[in-house]
């Protein structure tokens, strides 16, 4: 029998999820512009690019709506190549990709220019 078996419904719950992130290449605009056609999702893009080296308890982050649509939201901004989530066990932490403006040069920046002003705007 596998040890994981003998773990209590708490304690399998605790376990960090490995979550699947898109190789960026294969992202379209498209993803990427329906994802942020949410308010709510732009929102939490915009925060996490004014701080794109942290990572943010998603439970910080203002997205109104049950954990599952929260969840929701994430999953579309992780599969749009927007965000990358990391589970803790406990929670999940998400943070800006890092080389999304590789991929979608001055898209980011131009974001925060529009939603929250140019403070924090990652390099071009």
């Amino acid at each position: 029998m596998s040890p994981v078996t003998h773990l209590s419904d708490d304690e399998r719950s605790a376990m960090p999820v490995e979550l699947s992130h898109p190789p960026l290449d294969t992202v379209e605009l498209d993803a990427v512009y329906a994802a942020l056609a949410d308010r709510h999702r732009r929102g939490v893009v915009v925060r996490l690019a004014r701080t794109p080296d942290a990572e943010v308890p998603c439970t910080t982050l203002d997205v109104p709506g049950a954990k599952s649509t929260r969840s929701y939201h994430w999953k579309v901004l992780r599969e749009a190549g927007l965000i990358l989530q990391r589970s803790t066990g406990t929670g999940m932490l998400l943070r800006l990709r890092p080389e999304f403006e590789e991929r979608f040069p001055g898209l980011l920046g131009n974001l925060l220019s529009l939603e929250g002003g140019d403070q924090g705007a990652p390099a071009s």
